[in-house]
């Protein structure tokens, strides 16, 4: 994804996945551009979110490289990711034209939209950082019964269980 900084002209990247044994199709649009954000959010809104009894919506956050960081300085969320239904956005934050725009921080901080994701804490806290506080925030690791082996089931595994996929 890092092509999408280097190329100025290439701000936007939208990719079509589709999983084996799986009848959906998953859109996946991944940007720096403000705007596209924006029209995510509508998009989703209008097409899932606005008829939705219950809205629930996939977050994750990558950060920035903490071996970067300067001494005294927090590690910053550098890329968000927001999955609902069929569609994904992956914003990169730290490359992005306006950080955190003002649509995202709206609909992030909306409280009939919860938030889900796993070890879910911490994206949370960078969030902040950048002033965005998410009030419906589930962990899924505390939500759900560990289908698993492992002291801590990741995502997929939560995922997979679930749904009933393989997905890796």
């Amino acid at each position: 994804m890092e092509h999408l900084v280097r190329d100025p002209a290439c701000r936007n990247r939208v990719y079509y996945l589709k999983a084996e044994g799986m009848e959906a199709t998953f859109k996946a649009m991944v940007t720096l551009r403000a705007k596209m954000v924006e029209k995510w959010i509508r998009r989703v809104k209008r097409d899932f979110l606005d008829t939705a009894t219950i809205k629930f919506v996939g977050l994750d956050c990558e950060f920035t490289d903490p071996r970067k960081k300067k001494v005294g300085e927090e590690q910053r969320a550098a890329v968000l990711q927001l999955s609902l239904a069929s569609e994904t956005l992956v914003f990169q934050m730290i490359h992005a034209d306006i950080k955190v725009p003002q649509a995202l921080k709206d609909f992030l901080e909306d409280g009939n939209i919860i938030f889900c994701g796993t070890a879910i804490g911490n994206d949370l806290k960078k969030l902040r950082l950048e002033g965005i506080r998410i009030t419906s925030a589930y962990d899924l690791q505390k939500v759900v019964p560990n289908p698993t082996t492992k002291t801590t089931p990741s995502l997929y595994d939560l995922a997979n269980h679930t749904i009933g996929t393989n997905l890796e």
